[in-house]
């Protein structure tokens, strides 16, 4: 049943416009014509019945009538539904219906109630099927219709037929009026309903299209992050390798001083002194392998996490450091607060190494351009509690205040060359490694950065 319903209402009813008001106002129009085929079919077969059965020689002119009726649907529906001139077709049924009520006004006066109706109707139709803009000009001309009959009545130019006032209203004319009635409401209910489902369909297709932003939006966002993460591991890379430059050069320094002094014990082995000029080549040559191990490791990624002590990794980059210092003429030193043996911690030892040389370095870098007459980064390690708490001072430049809260950002740099990763990286080992804290101490006033690490 549902399905021999829809096929009806495809062939007979259903719009072909594409735009989707015009769609609203062709429904209405179709429907209306559909109603007025079957009404008027129903009303030629009994006018038909009437006379060639009832012989009833009166229904003639009304079969005349309703035929006439009947082939003007007929060509407003073929425009509409063959044609596609559905613009055309309502304005030729608007016109039709504009015509009637003008007669009847014009045969009976301004005050016959079904003159009155069809001008209301007119107005109706003209505002759903032509536009809003048309049932003011319709009821404009209705307007105009009925005062120019009234006038001309009045100077007696015309004379309508008012009998009809003195005859008793008939079962006829209630039908009458309730057809009206009927089809105002059918052209009523038909917009309103295409509407609503007009407004059903915005609704659901925002409710769709808010959907798929949030998707975009969350999609561009995790895209975002993403590029963002590839980024900064890219910057990462690029910061070890410059920063592996940085301990490269250090470290053949100290493994020049080592293999100088390496030489002199081999040359001195032929001496008295053998046995003590053998034992410090052994030294130093273990002290480059296991120099060499540290920087192979790093370049290959491997980890190596226990527990460690933090003043031996504290004496190794003094030492390699050093001559860094030196040539920036600073003196670098390094101050165990209490027992050295208590600082340990679990971790990654290179790793630490890595963020007291980037803090290290930071200090030397200050004295830059300074005129400062301490010229000095001193270090100091001691056990607070259940931490172990390191600080790097230096009395170079300084950092202003308003920059502070932005040191650990990525990209973010205080010196003219620098790549505004060092403290990124940094912050990263000493929050994500160890799990500690690091940050500017504000109560010194030299620049010192304070670093938390659990203790062992």
């Amino acid at each position: 049943m549902q399905l021999m319903i829809r096929r009806i209402y495809n062939i007979f009813i259903a719009p072909k416009q594409l735009n989707e008001d015009v769609r609203n106002r062709e429904v209405v129009l179709n429907a209306l014509l559909a109603a007025s085929l079957l009404g008027l079919g129903l009303a030629l077969l009994l006018s038909l019945f009437s006379v060639f059965v009832l012989h009833h020689e009166y229904a003639r002119v009304g079969l005349i009538t309703i035929g006439v009726a009947l082939i003007c649907v007929v060509g407003l529906y073929g425009l509409s539904r063959r044609g596609g001139r559905f613009r055309l077709a309502a304005a030729l049924l608007v016109a039709i219906y504009s015509l009637i009520a003008a007669n009847l006004i014009y045969r009976s006066g301004i005050t016959i109630p079904s003159g009155e109706l069809l001008f209301g109707l007119v107005i109706v139709l003209a505002g759903i099927l032509l536009g809003s803009s048309y049932s003011l000009y319709a009821a404009t001309g209705a307007g105009i219709w009925v005062i120019s009959i009234q006038e001309a009545t009045r100077q007696g130019a015309i004379h309508p037929d008012l009998s009809w006032i003195n005859v008793q209203p008939s079962l006829g004319d209630a039908a009458g009026f309730c057809l009206l009635f009927a089809i105002i409401a059918l052209v009523s209910w038909l917009f309103n309903r295409q509407m609503e489902q007009s407004l059903f369909r915005a609704q659901r297709a925002e409710k769709a299209l808010m959907h798929q932003k949030e998707i975009l939006e969350s999609t561009v966002e995790e895209r975002t992050r993403e590029l963002q993460d590839a980024q900064l591991e890219r910057m990462q890379q690029l910061y070890r390798f410059a920063e592996l430059g940085q301990l490269s050069t250090a470290l053949m320094h100290e493994l020049a001083n080592h293999l100088t002094t390496l030489t002199l014990d081999i040359e001195g082995l032929e001496g008295q002194t053998r046995s003590r000029m053998l034992s410090r080549a052994k030294r130093s040559i273990r002290y480059i392998d296991t120099m060499v191990l540290r920087v192979c490791d790093q370049l290959q990624g491997r980890s190596n996490v226990k527990a460690f002590s933090i003043a031996t990794e504290l004496d190794e980059v003094v030492q390699i450091l050093n001559h860094r210092a030196q040539e920036a003429h600073v003196r670098l030193r390094w101050q165990a607060l209490g027992d050295r043996k208590a600082l340990r911690c679990y971790g990654e030892p290179f790793k630490l190494r890595q963020l007291l040389a980037n803090l290290i370095s930071n200090g030397i870098d200050s004295y830059e351009g300074s005129l400062e007459e301490k010229r000095e980064v001193l270090v100091t390690a001691q056990v607070i509690d259940t931490d172990v708490e390191l600080k790097v001072h230096d009395w170079g430049k300084g950092i202003p205040a308003e920059k502070r809260a932005q040191l650990f950002e990525p990209l973010y740099s205080t010196k003219k060359t620098g790549m505004g990763m060092g403290l990124f990286i940094a912050k990263q080992i000493v929050e994500e490694h160890f799990k500690g804290v690091i940050a500017v101490d504000d109560t010194e006033d030299h620049t010192v950065f304070m670093v938390r690490l659990k203790k062992v």
